[in-house]
């Protein structure tokens, strides 16, 4: 089986310049390789505006990814509080976030890909998350890894936690569905341990600002369980970059270069594949089709991708 893993498109109708057509070049390219499985771990847009996620919709429908078997999707901060756009939402973003209704947000950003949560093997009748998949002996488990908005612990609404009532459904799930071949899990927030030397030379202020407070409270405990389990990969985002690491013995796979990255014209892709029970992965890197010219909020209206 062949499966696609993305992140962090922040897609936005914001600026004249967008990745609509970056994204739908790589769903296509995607059908050219035979991709079975699309994952996106988290950030599909850059602000929660029910105009970016009906485009997004759209463009999956179009090419064919918009049902349960063929995508996998986990919600990022992005998704539920938005981000930074000018300079002044930096001075008015955390009175922003206290507005934010979280559980309510959680559930409209799944309403609109309902299609990919359709006949889960087992789904959060509460909160949504975790849910997992069984598709073709892989046991697909996604979780919600944002935390919500505190004054004192999580003022830019980038921090992540696992509550832990979806720590004992993760642990239901694996002993539900612990005999499948292939286990992987599906997170936003990132695992790896972040120097300064590798601070992103693109980043704006608020992308370093957001570099200090976007840690995974408990990911000690999460790597416990991940063994226990024998989880075989843990696919994320989060940080902007494209990169395989290991932690602990467990495996992780990063797709948050996906568009954020410091590549002349170019996204990146995951690619795995697997065979019994081996996974094979690549990253492979994709020139970027540019618009002709900058689309206008009117020509994005016109666009017919029904």
């Amino acid at each position: 089986m062949k499966l696609a893993h993305l992140s962090d498109l922040h897609f936005t109708t914001f600026f004249r310049n967008s990745e609509l057509n970056g994204i739908e070049s790589l769903l296509r390219y995607c059908n050219s390789e035979g991709v079975d499985h699309l994952i996106i771990t988290g950030d599909l847009v850059e602000r929660p505006e029910p105009y970016d996620f009906e485009l997004l919709r759209k463009v999956f429908k179009q090419n064919g990814f918009l049902s349960s078997d063929r995508l996998s999707l986990v919600i990022g901060n992005h998704d539920i509080f938005g981000g930074v756009l000018t300079v002044n939402d930096v001075f008015s973003f955390p009175k922003h976030c206290e507005t934010i209704n979280y559980k309510q947000s959680v559930s409209e950003f799944c309403s609109y890909f309902k299609e990919s949560f359709d006949g889960c093997s087992y789904i959060s009748r509460e909160n949504i998350f975790p849910y997992a998949k069984v598709i073709d002996d892989i046991l697909i488990v996604g979780l919600n890894s944002v935390a919500e908005y505190s004054k004192t612990k999580n003022i830019f609404a980038s921090n992540g936690e696992i509550s832990q009532k979806q720590l004992s459904e993760v642990a239901k799930i694996f002993k539900l569905f612990g005999d499948c071949k292939t286990k992987l899990i599906l997170i936003h927030h990132h695992f790896k341990t972040i120097s300064p030397s590798h601070e992103n030379k693109f980043g704006s202020l608020w992308q370093l600002i957001e570099k200090q407070t976007m840690k995974l409270k408990t990911k000690g405990k999460l790597m416990e369980m991940f063994l226990e389990y024998n989880v075989d990969m843990v696919l994320h985002g989060h940080y902007h970059e494209s990169s395989e690491y290991y932690r602990k013995g467990l495996r992780f796979l990063n797709a948050g270069g996906s568009f954020k990255n410091e590549l002349p014209n170019q996204n990146q892709i995951n690619i795995l594949e697997t065979n019994n029970a081996s996974l094979k992965v690549e990253i492979n890197k994709i020139s970027r089709q540019i618009f002709p010219q900058f689309l206008s909020l009117r020509q994005f209206q016109s666009i017919n991708i029904s």
